[in-house]
């Protein structure tokens, strides 16, 4: 094999080789740009969530299926602390819920106030979860990373 065959094999190779790194370097951004998408839109669905429960101190049973339905694939994207803040959220919810359906039919006295002092504790407790939204989903939400 002659000198200049060689030196065109070579550099073939280190081109190919090249194109493939280059291709490795693009499907690795790709992935977590797929990966941010998902995570993000578990964030905003949360977010999106207690804004209505906020807004009105209700939600309706549709809102919360589709909660629900929106933040299912928490498990496989995130590590157990999301997993276990929207878990928290969850639980609240229907806490809150439960608690205004009680009261509700109730006459005025001891056990509605009871209930009432739930619902005010609830709303406040997903108020406090809102406010932290941004610095539990930040880590995985974050650019600086990716640099």
């Amino acid at each position: 094999m002659s000198p200049a065959l060689s030196f065109i094999t070579l550099l073939l190779a280190a081109i190919v080789a090249w194109v493939g790194y280059q291709q490795y370097i693009l499907a690795r951004a790709r992935f977590k740009l797929d990966l941010f998408d998902k995570r993000f839109a578990v964030y905003k669905a949360t977010q999106i969530f207690l804004c209505i429960i906020l807004g009105a101190a209700r939600f309706e049973m549709g809102e919360f299926w589709e909660f629900r339905r929106d933040t299912q694939d928490a498990p496989f994207l995130f590590r157990d602390d999301i997993v276990q803040f929207l878990e928290a959220i969850d639980k609240a919810a229907l806490d809150l819920r439960t608690a205004a359906k009680c009261y509700e039919p109730l006459p005025v006295g001891n056990e509605r106030m009871r209930l009432v002092n739930r619902e005010a504790a609830v709303l406040k407790q997903l108020t406090d979860e809102l406010s932290r939204l941004r610095t539990v989903f930040g880590p995985y939400l974050s650019f600086d990373k990716w640099t």
